[in-house]
């Protein structure tokens, strides 16, 4: 019995090994080198400006690339129009792939920007500052629970009223949220939690002209006073937003082992709100730091 035991095993050591050989053959073998036809790549130029009232006007400027290039960038003169509420504001023409103004958005004003480098189509985009949110309340409870590893839980909520008639987005980053349960149904009915997002994003469709309550469970706050900061973004912050974190989720990979790895999905398309280019120019306001009181359950 010891001796057919033993060669049953050792049957299987080599099996295993010539699958794992068979393994490596097949991977090797399927790779190959493609050519790549580039002639008729479009070369359109690239603007990147995220905006709010805290900060001036900034500008990155670029060309896009085809995957066997580097980082392409601008070269020549680039000309900048901006405008608040169709009036001119700024104007400049740089050599330089980035620039930082004097002008400071302002919330409730419409903003209107043009871009144009020689041989090019002048690039246009424009976007909006909504009003800064109002937060009605935040405020924590706990401990509530404590799970099997002796952890004890929290409930954290934040109330805001939301403007009536007007479809309206948000954002709020609490870092020491990143790993809980989240079962709010407003942020569930956006669809991100699998894809990892760093900070939540939503709109206020399921309570629109209302005044909402979102609460999150988690372990106990680490200092006395945690607070949060809300944003209230313009729709093409929140699309750009969604889509950087499914295009970010796409390009980690996973070990599938014996060194081999795979992406996550399909890549995502970036959501562009640049005429003739591509790139973002979209704005937010958001509220200081508001400090979470404590409520006796």
């Amino acid at each position: 019995m010891r001796e057919f035991t033993l060669s049953k095993r050792i049957n299987l050591n080599i099996f295993h090994k010539e699958l794992y050989i068979i393994f490596l053959v097949l991977c090797t073998s399927c790779s190959k080198e493609i050519e790549i036809d580039t002639r008729g790549f479009n070369q359109q130029i690239v603007v990147n400006s995220i905006f709010h009232p805290g900060k001036p006007f900034s500008f990155d400027f670029s060309f896009t690339q085809i995957p066997t290039n580097a980082f392409n960038k601008i070269n020549d003169s680039i000309y900048v129009l901006l405008y608040e509420d169709n009036r001119k504001i700024f104007e400049t023409k740089i050599l330089a792939d980035s620039l930082i103004t004097d002008i400071y958005p302002q919330c409730g004003s419409s903003y209107q920007l043009k871009v144009h480098v020689e041989g090019f189509d002048t690039v246009y985009a424009c976007d909006t500052v909504p009003s800064v949110p109002n937060i009605v309340d935040a405020y924590f409870i706990g401990p509530i629970s404590i799970d099997e590893y002796g952890t004890q839980t929290a409930q954290y909520g934040i109330s805001f009223s939301d403007p009536v008639l007007t479809r309206n987005y948000y954002e709020f980053n609490w870092g020491y949220f990143y790993e809980s349960k989240i079962t709010d149904p407003v942020l569930l009915n956006e669809g991100d939690i699998p894809y990892n997002p760093t900070t939540y994003f939503f709109s206020d469709e399921l309570f629109n002209g209302k005044i909402y309550k979102m609460s999150i469970n988690y372990g106990l706050p680490s200092k006395t006073n945690p607070s949060i900061v809300l944003r209230a973004t313009s729709r093409n912050y929140y699309l750009y937003q969604k889509n950087l974190t499914r295009h970010l989720f796409t390009q980690q990979t996973q070990d599938i082992g014996v060194g081999a790895f795979i992406y996550k999905a399909e890549v995502q398309p970036m959501w562009s709100n640049i005429i003739n280019g591509v790139g973002v120019f979209a704005g937010y306001a958001q509220t200081y730091p508001y400090y979470f009181r404590e409520k006796i359950n």
